[in-house]
């Protein structure tokens, strides 16, 4: 045990002299540079990253407290909804179980624009059962409030592209049922009691909420149209709910249940592929870094053959030479490592500060080119928040993406020590000697 210690104090020593003696060289820019690489690929990645991580659980919280919900649960009777739905809440880890019927129409704005519009049909008390969708749906405009038969709440950026008014009526062209049984277009005339914004743009620009009784009277609802919309308190429970559901009483009637996983089967393959990838051709950077630091240890392997070889005349062993390597480039991924990490995480939690600071720096230039050479450059600055959906840059953090980043950094650069440290074990101390 004594030996060991004793070799590993040896090993320190060494290294720590020859990392001082190569950063009192004149030959160290490559190594600063090393460093520097490191720490602006841990720095960008652990950034944007955050920063779609973000973006994506945004759309995915929408999606999901909105529209898919964790299960959907079809084939049920439309009178015996809401029975149904209190059989589900008494189900172990369900938190919210709502009826909701999915319909559509077409709306014809102030100015003759005619719209396309997804009704969705929702018992008058949702925000009480239902504290998610509560959390989600944010009023913009007017009041969240369609239990007056013949109202809606409209999304924010479809109330806007509709040029309608809080308190204006909206002509409606629907499906309704005929005495024979068919589907005829009906018109209506629904109340605009106020505007909600989610986050997810295509649901504000889309999306329209009424009560059922009102999906009633307008629409023919059949039971394609219908189902019950689950949450749960782990969305990740959806297997082991939806084999519970199968057991109560009436549940063989309730055999299609979608899990929300298939649901947005598509969106979600999408938003991991775009994530892989993009963290793919960030990651490259390490591998250019890696590269710079496999011939910059090269090349000090090559200076400091004498060296190398009086250690191995003294009795150094191969991997003892080596060691000296790895562990500097062990010094260098941790020091990168560390900078780019805290310039990393101060710029994730800042990032709409130093969005705000670039908007008005573009802003301040575009000014002084405005005045100097008449450009006609917009008062709104560089990004104005009237010119996009977003208000702000949602950004989150998870602690093991920024472990991963750090540990293929440090492995990047320790590996290229290694490569590198290979021609130095196989330096013959008798031949770099004669040729002294």
């Amino acid at each position: 045990m004594n030996a060991i210690f004793n070799r590993l104090r040896w090993l320190l020593l060494v290294s720590g002299r020859h990392i001082q003696s190569r950063r009192e060289s004149d030959g160290n820019t490559a190594t600063r540079l090393s460093v520097l690489g490191i720490a602006a690929g841990v720095a960008a990645l652990v950034m944007i990253l955050s920063i779609m991580n973000g973006f994506q659980l945004g759309t995915i919280e929408a999606m999901l407290e909105v529209n898919s919900y964790h299960l959907r649960v079809y084939d049920t009777q439309w009178p015996e909804n809401d029975g149904a739905a209190e059989a589900l809440m008494r189900l172990p880890g369900v938190i919210s179980a709502v009826p909701v019927a999915d319909l559509e129409g077409i709306v014809h704005g102030f100015f003759g624009t005619t719209r396309g519009v997804a009704f969705r049909g929702l018992p008058v008390d949702v925000f009480e059962r239902d504290s998610g969708f509560e959390q989600t749906v944010q009023s913009v405009a007017g009041r969240l409030d369609f239990a007056r038969p013949g109202t809606v709440i409209l999304g924010e950026e479809l109330r806007r592209a509709l040029g309608v008014r809080v308190g204006d009526s909206i002509p409606v062209i629907t499906l309704g049922e005929s005495q024979r049984g068919g589907r005829l277009p009906r018109e209506a005339s629904l109340e605009v009691t106020g505007s909600f914004r989610t986050g997810f743009y295509e649901y504000d620009l889309s999306l329209a909420i009424i009560s059922l009784d009102t999906a009633s009277e307008l629409f023919s609802v059949g039971r394609e149209d219908q189902f019950i919309g689950v949450k749960l308190s782990d969305r990740f429970s959806d297997l082991r709910v939806r084999e519970r559901i199968a057991t109560l009483p009436g549940g063989q009637d309730m055999h299609d249940v979608r899990s929300w996983r298939e649901y947005n089967r598509a969106m979600f393959s999408a938003l991991r592929t775009e994530k892989l990838i993009m963290t793919l051709l960030l990651g490259l950077i390490f591998v250019v870094v890696g590269a710079n630091i496999y011939q910059s240890l090269r090349r000090s392997v090559h200076e400091r053959a004498d060296e190398i070889a009086i250690l191995k005349g003294m009795g150094a062993a191969p991997l003892d030479v080596q060691a000296v390597f790895v562990i500097e480039g062990f010094v260098i991924g941790t020091i990168g490592s560390a900078a780019g990490l805290v310039t990393g995480l101060l710029g994730a939690n800042e990032v709409n500060r130093l969005v705000g600071v670039f908007e008005s720096f573009v802003a301040g230039a575009l000014s002084v080119l405005d005045a100097a050479f008449g450009l006609n450059a917009p008062s709104g600055g560089a990004v104005s928040s009237t010119m996009f959906f977003l208000r702000d840059i949602p950004v989150e953090l998870f602690f093991r993406e920024v472990f991963g980043i750090v540990f293929f950094a440090l492995i990047a650069s320790v590996s290229a020590a290694w490569f590198a440290s290979l021609r130095a074990s196989r330096i013959r101390p008798a031949d770099v000697l004669r040729d002294e």
